[in-house]
């Protein structure tokens, strides 16, 4: 019952002009699931993760023979994706409404459909290790199209970009709210990202979803600088959240929009050069050289009662001003 299918089939993918050898993959820590097989088809469509049969047969077999999850055979038998099923000419009935419409087409054209995806999900993963090279020598890479999003004189750094466990982000306390309300899941992808300016050191925790760029990087933030500071305490801390997590429009670039989590990154670099600049002009009266001198240009430094800082960068004219 638990025999591997004699079948198998290897698809080429030709990506026009990208051409990829395995000496091109090495020696990037933190892109290191990007490209492994047994995460890069997850969720190819919304929700197939490809971790239990979809014949609803199997269940009754397992039961017989008192196997309690199908997941535990995933590793040796492999995933038993919907899309996999539907182009193999198989269709099982489903009481999920989500990958019910997975299968419900035999044809030609969901065929078309799912080799583009096939496509474009190797192209993202691609797109991602060439950056990660990048992220890993402390450099954010904005390409020519997008510098007009961020100013000339950027001071915040990337000290660090690792990858993490699920296990790992869910015993981060900054983490909890994102888990609290479903927005992570075991399939996604985990990054930690440090940035430095002087003594303020700034910790994200990146969500990648499965289907990026099709769905957006939601970043959790926590500020070491005079104690620490999160978007559940400090409101200016949710707004530098809703500056990466929100503006979606603003920072995807041109299409597919692959320089979304770079440009998520400067524009965290740049929100915390507004956050410390701004935040010196109200300090505690210590006499001397302030450690973080105003470099950006705001209309205003603060507004309304929860004195909120002016995030929102307005090209050509070089300005920060509020949303």
């Amino acid at each position: 019952m638990l025999k591997r299918h004699p079948l198998s089939l290897c698809i080429d993918l030709k990506c026009k002009g990208q051409s990829v050898h395995p000496s091109h993959l090495t020696n990037v820590v933190s892109a290191g699931e990007l490209l492994n097989a047994g995460t890069l088809l997850n969720c190819l469509y919304t929700a197939d993760q490809g971790k239990e049969t979809p014949n609803p047969a199997n269940r009754y077999q397992f039961d017989k023979v008192g196997i309690v999850t199908f997941g535990d055979y995933v590793g040796d038998l492999g995933h038993p994706y919907l899309w996999v099923q539907s182009l193999g000419g198989l269709q099982f009935p489903s009481d999920n409404p989500e990958s019910a419409g997975v299968g419900s087409k035999l044809s030609a054209s969901h065929m078309e459909h799912t080799m583009k995806l096939l496509r474009s999900r190797l192209q993202a993963r691609l797109a991602l290790h060439k950056q990660f090279i990048s992220l890993e020598h402390g450099i954010v890479p904005v390409s020519a199209e997008c510098q007009d999003l961020f100013p000339a004189k950027v001071i915040s750094r990337l000290a660090r970009w690792t990858a993490i466990t699920y296990q790992e982000f869910e015993e981060m306390p900054m983490a909890q709210h994102v888990l609290k309300v479903g927005l992570a899941h075991k399939t996604d992808l985990f990054f930690m990202a440090v940035v430095e300016r002087g003594t303020a050191r700034l910790n994200a925790v990146v969500v990648l979803n499965p289907r990026y760029p099709d769905v957006t990087p939601l970043f959790s933030l926590s500020l070491m600088w005079k104690g620490e500071r999160t978007g559940r305490t400090d409101d200016n801390l949710r707004a530098m959240e809703s500056e990466v997590n929100v503006f979606r429009s603003e920072l995807q670039g041109p299409r597919p929009g692959h320089q979304l989590l770079t440009n998520q990154l400067q524009r965290l670099n740049v929100c915390l050069d507004v956050y410390l600049e701004t935040e010196s002009q109200v300090c505690d009266g210590m006499e001397g050289p302030r450690e973080f001198p105003r470099e950006k240009m705001c209309l205003r430094t603060a507004r309304g009662p929860n004195r909120l800082k002016p995030f929102k960068y307005n090209h050509p004219q070089g300005f920060f001003s509020h949303r």
